[in-house]
């Protein structure tokens, strides 16, 4: 019995280790990018890229207006 709760417990362990870990990437991420847009605006570029802003663009383009 024990080498079961030792498995069930090594296996939560894990599943709680890598959601914290994804937590801290995404985290990661959004700083990441927060301070690369502060650098670019810092620079007088703009923040948005070319590619983002046609693919806003595309995006704005399929939606109706709001009324």
């Amino acid at each position: 019995m024990k080498t079961i709760s030792k498995t069930r417990a090594a296996r939560t362990t894990t599943r709680v280790a890598a959601t914290a870990e994804r937590r801290s990437r995404l985290r990661l991420r959004d700083l990441c990018d927060e301070v690369l847009a502060s650098y670019r605006a810092a620079r007088g570029a703009d923040p948005i890229s070319a590619t983002d802003r046609a693919a806003a663009e595309r995006l704005l383009a399929g939606i109706g207006a709001i009324r």
